[in-house]
Formats: C-alpha cells, structure tokens, sequence
C-alpha cells in the first residue's frame, strides 16, 4: 500500500493551464519590465492603466456569455394563467433552472454580493496604483517585488482558510489541520527570510523602505481577495450561476466604478501633470497591452473554474506559481552575477524554494489531491470515505447473496423431508 496517493481529476487541467501562464508573465515581468511601463516614469499612472485592462478583460467574458445563451438549446415551457389558459413559452435550460431556483435577477442578495464582489475587487488591484501615487519618488525597480509576492501569497492562503472556515462553514478534518501546520510553518520562516533578503542581499535599485511600504499596502490584497472569492464561492453554491456569467457581471459592475472615480482622479491628481509614452516602439506596447489583457482574461476564467468545481481555498494553489516564479528568477539573476553576496543570497533562495513547495504540497493536501494514507489522515478524505462506502456495499450484496443461498438451501431441504413425508404416509 503507498504512503502517499494521488487523487487526479480532470479539472486539474485549468490549474496546470493557469500556472504555465503565470510563469511566462512574471518571468517577462521580471526581466522586461521596459515593456510593461505604458507611461514613462510614472507607475502610478501605469498601474491604473492595467486596473482598466483587467477590467477589458473581464468585459470579454461577455463573448462567452453570448456563446453559452447560443448554443443552449430552446426547450418549451407550458404555464397557465389565472383563467386555465395555457400558453407556451421557450426557454433556454440555464433559464428553466434559473426560475425554478429563484436566481439572480429574483435575488436580492445576489445584487448586493456582486456589488460587495465589483467593490473589493476594485480595492484589490487598485492598491499598486495607491502606493505609487502615494509615494511619487518610488518606481518599479525599487521595489523588492519577490519578497512581497512571498509574504502577501502566504497571507492569502491563510486567509482563504479562515474565511471558509467562518463564513462558508467549511468542516475542519485531521487532514486539513495537518495542511494548516505546514502551511503555517512556511509563512513564519517566509517572512524572516525575505526580510533579510531585502536587508542584505538586495540590488542597487532597491529600496528598503520602499519595500516594506508596498508590502503593507498590499497586505489588503491578502485579506480582501480570500474574501471575495469565498463571496464568489457563496454565489456558486447558492445561485445557479456559470462563472462566465459571474465574471462579466464583475466588469460590468467594476467598469461602472471606474467610469464614476477615473475622472475624480484625474482632475484632482493627474489635470496638469504631464504624460509621455514609453520610448519603446509603440508597436510592441500595443502588442504587450493586447497579450496582457487577453492572458489576464484566460486566467481570471480559469481561476474562477477552479473555484467553481473546486473551491475558494484552491486558488491557494494557482497563486503559489507566483512565489515558485520569483525565487527561480533570482536564482537566475544570483548566478549570472559574480557578486560573492548573490552568491550567499543563494542559500535563501533554495531555502525558500523548499518552503514554497512545502506549502504547495500543504494545499494539495488540504483540496485533497495528494492523499496521505498514515496516521489517519485519509479518514475524512472524500475519495476514502466513497472508497469505503462502496466496500461496504459490495460486503453487503455479498452477505445478502449467501444469505438468499442459504434460505434456498433449506427450502430445498423442507422441499425434500415433504416429499418423503408423504411418501411414507401415502403407504
């Protein structure tokens, strides 16, 4: 019998999917941030710039929507008025169920879920817009970015735990407690390490103070973001809706935000500024704006699948490809340098690296795609528990077919003492 199992289900494509292309996107990211720089010498600007193209990206789930209203087939629906007059209407399979369940638009709370999802979603990703603007003198390359993304992940998956916990009333098993100390362990030896890697093995670019500012804003990305996808998990569970809908209903809303505070922030903060595009050929801006708001559009789909067939705590294993990438990056900067501290920079790296994977194998554990089949672990396992539950159900037909043979056994036998019985009578 293995130690160690691992459970596959087909899903698991839209995670492998999401980590190839958020590794490609950081590593350019990290190595051609030139190209990602809209407006020149100024982050703040650029970052609101790709808040709007998140928003576009959202915005094209309404291609799907389109495509999914298409291709359902129209069924008809017979109802009768207050008269007994029966009249017949056609409507798609996602609409019957709709009203038999009283979806959304006969929901109130689902208007003011998705109104809580627009806002913190918003929130989210305007809080590197908020630090630059709040901090004129910082840009890009003065910020330790790895560090952040180690610290806020690790946050994020810890909160995405405890508010499934508390608001989806998600049960607590011995497995998920085991994956919980492990992750646990990662983020309070995380932390320390990327504090003196920022301290004594940072760049010449780098800003220490800078540094620790950025991850402080950020910190609501960790907190805010676990709660709007347990708030988009709640919707899943209690509204029939398809997370393409979901997500357009989120750029629909989120777009409308924007539409009311961009020109606020702009006679306000930007009205006698001035702004010159980046000196690269426009032409491969426009390319990189395209390729990043169509990627940005693949992975906020397939992240809302996974939340979809899996849940809001399994986000925690999509976001770890942004540490995993991190780390290999500086890796790659600490060996192409012949700076003796890179080269002890690299003995943090590894240890991180080792932690980032233990915290990945933690969330495995915890979503139960790798099951552990020692010290009880395996015991409230779905996949056990069904493993079990048909075991059990086999001993049972068994148990009942020997008990049906027997019970045929001695009706032969009554059968048999009969027939001699009224043999010997009958003579």
């Amino acid at each position: 019998m293995s130690f160690i199992r691992f459970n596959y289900n087909r899903n698991l494509i839209y995670a492998i999917i999401y980590w190839a292309l958020e590794i490609i996107y950081r590593i350019l990211i990290y190595f051609n941030w030139n190209y990602f720089r809209i407006i020149e010498k100024n982050d703040a600007m650029n970052e609101y710039i790709y808040l709007i193209l998140l928003n576009i990206a959202d915005l094209l789930a309404g291609f799907l929507v389109i495509y999914i209203q298409c291709s359902l087939r129209k069924e008809p629906v017979v109802h009768y008025n207050d008269t007994d007059i029966a009249t017949v209407s056609t409507f798609t399979k996602i609409d019957i169920i709709s009203r038999k369940d009283k979806f959304f638009h006969k929901n109130k709370s689902f208007i003011y879920k998705i109104c809580i999802i627009c806002l913190l979603d918003y929130l989210n990703r305007s809080a590197s817009f908020i630090f630059f603007q709040s901090n004129k003198d910082a840009e890009h390359q003065n910020i330790f970015i790895k560090a952040q993304t180690d610290i806020i992940t690790h946050l994020d998956i810890i909160s995405r735990y405890i508010f499934s916990y508390f608001i989806l009333k998600t049960k607590v098993f011995k497995h998920h407690k085991f994956s919980l100390i492990l992750i646990s362990i990662g983020f309070f030896i995380i932390i320390p390490t990327d504090v003196i890697s920022v301290h004594f093995y940072k760049q010449p670019d780098i800003n220490e103070n800078f540094t620790f500012k950025y991850i402080g804003i950020c910190t609501i990305r960790g907190i805010l973001f676990p709660f709007e996808d347990t708030i988009v998990k709640q919707l899943f569970i209690n509204n029939y809706i398809l997370p393409e809908y979901l997500m357009f209903f989120r750029g629909f809303g989120e777009m409308l935000i924007i539409i009311v505070i961009t020109p606020i922030l702009y006679f306000s903060l930007w009205q006698y500024e001035n702004f010159y595009l980046n000196h690269i050929d426009i032409i491969k801006v426009i390319f990189t704006i395209i390729l990043y708001t169509l990627s940005s559009f693949i992975k906020a789909s397939l992240l809302l699948k996974v939340i979809y067939f899996f849940s809001s705590q399994s986000v925690s294993f999509l976001i770890i490809s942004e540490c995993i990438t991190g780390s290999i990056c500086e890796i790659i900067k600490s060996l192409n340098s012949e700076d003796l501290e890179d080269t002890h920079h690299l003995i943090f790296l590894f240890i991180e690296i080792i932690v980032i994977l233990i915290t990945c194998f933690g969330t495995l554990v915890y979503d139960e795609i790798i099951v552990i089949k020692k010290w009880g672990l395996e015991i409230n396992v779905a996949s056990e528990i069904t493993s079990r539950a048909n075991l059990e159900t086999s001993l049972i037909s068994i148990k009942d077919d020997e008990i049906e043979e027997e019970e045929d056994f001695e009706e032969d036998d009554d059968s048999a003492d009969k027939i001699l019985l009224e043999s010997i009578v009958y003579q």
